[in-house]
């Protein structure tokens, strides 16, 4: 008969030894981990829905401001207006600015943008901005998240169903479950014969639809730039490839993209003359508007009902959305000038200008009225949307919303 085991002096302090250990590493996991470095505040209750603006303000005056450095234009997730400063993003009530959730961690924020209901946080790690967190914008509950290589800054942008970041030296596609569609570029540690280690160029300036990213890129040992059309393929660090040589437009040029629909690419060529080309997947430039005057460096897109605007620094070009088909200009008329890309509104197109806005017929671009603001001086453009009846304006690192 075997004898039963008889636990010893020694067994216990082993026993002991690794429950400690455990403890211990936990502990340090814990401690190291983005969940400690976190503060998360949920909605106390339900948010309720924005309600579609059925007629443009007559007057506008501002209702509330708050500092929002890390977007680049007004984003509205959900039923609210999310700003992004320091560490945290906010949710905001657009009517009052009242912040109804908030996400933080302990370092500063890359960039916000958004996709679906979600907003879209990127943070710094050792390998770039590339610690991505998404916040669902109508309770605050946090959302996908996903690591990546980053550059040390990057761009966002969302067609509406996809998220682009990019960098001067590597760009990558999500999709609103954080789920990698693309990833080009630089890479710190390859793990793939044929995939490139080191950035071949610098990305100037990018944007993508659900079905391709196209990148402006300013390559060693090239004189003009270089218009890349990217692919989802079946591996995501191996999209399909469609180089487009730019011959006579400088790397050092204002040339970029302006947007992507389907598979064309809408992109700003300063020379020979002047030009917004709409390129195909295969290359060939299939649509070509011409510009009374250069763009200057300061340009902003927005994309809003259906179109697509461009301000070009004193002009705003107007594009449909679906196949970026040129529609009309607004150009500067007497004392007013565009200074800013717009927003639609009640199916008028919103126009900010010098002293105001100026409302026109989203279809046909016909001047309807101007409603008169009083802004300070600015370097920026202003970036406006609509949320609900409530304006939005993007002015540099602050947010400004404004009401009847």
């Amino acid at each position: 008969m075997v004898k039963p085991e008889r636990r010893t002096k020694g067994d216990l302090i082993a026993a002991a030894a690794i429950v400690l250990a455990v403890i211990l590493g936990g502990t340090l996991i814990w401690w190291n981990s983005d969940a400690r470095a976190t503060i998360s505040r949920p909605a106390q209750q339900p948010i309720p829905q924005l309600r579609v603006s059925h007629q443009v303000p007559v007057t506008l005056h501002q209702l509330w401001s708050a500092t929002s450095a890390k977007t680049r234009r007004p984003i509205v997730a959900g039923s609210v207006v999310v700003t992004g400063d320091g560490h945290q993003i906010d949710g905001r009530d657009p009517v009052t600015g009242a912040s109804l959730w908030s996400y933080a961690r302990d370092v500063d924020l890359c960039a916000v943008s958004s996709v679906y209901q979600y907003a879209v946080g990127v943070y710094p790690d050792p390998r770039g901005c590339g610690q991505v967190s998404t916040v669902d914008a109508n309770t605050g509950q946090r959302g996908p998240a996903r690591s990546s290589l980053g550059d040390p800054e990057v761009r966002l942008s969302s067609d509406g169903s996809t998220v682009l970041s990019y960098g001067d030296s590597r760009l990558e596609q999500w999709r609103s479950d954080m789920v990698r569609m693309i990833s080009y570029g630089y890479l710190d540690a390859p793990i793939k014969p044929g995939v490139p280690a080191s950035p071949l160029c610098r990305l100037v300036s990018a944007a993508a639809s659900p079905d391709s990213v196209a990148v402006m890129e300013a390559c060693p040992k090239q004189t003009d730039m270089q218009l890349t059309l990217l692919k989802p393929a079946k591996e995501e660090d191996q999209p399909d490839i469609k180089r487009v040589n730019q011959p006579g437009v400088s790397v050092d040029s204002d040339a970029q993209v302006i947007a992507v629909a389907g598979t064309s690419v809408a992109v700003y060529v300063p020379t020979p003359s002047p030009s917004v080309n709409v390129i195909d997947e295969t290359g060939s430039t299939i649509a070509s508007t011409a510009l009374p005057r250069p763009a200057t460096p300061v340009t902003a897109v927005t994309h809003s009902g259906g179109l697509i605007t461009w301000y070009t620094g004193d002009s705003v070009v107007v594009l449909d959305a679906d196949g970026l088909r040129y529609k009309y200009t607004v150009s500067p008329q007497g004392n007013q000038a565009p200074i800013g890309p717009a927003t639609v509104m009640a199916g008028e197109l919103l126009v900010p200008v010098t002293s105001g806005y100026d409302t026109f017929d989203a279809e046909t671009g016909e001047p309807l009225t101007h409603i008169a603001l009083s802004r300070p001086v600015l370097n920026s453009p202003v970036v406006p949307a609509a949320a609900g009846s409530t304006i939005l304006e993007q002015r540099g690192d602050q947010l400004v919303a404004l009401g009847q």
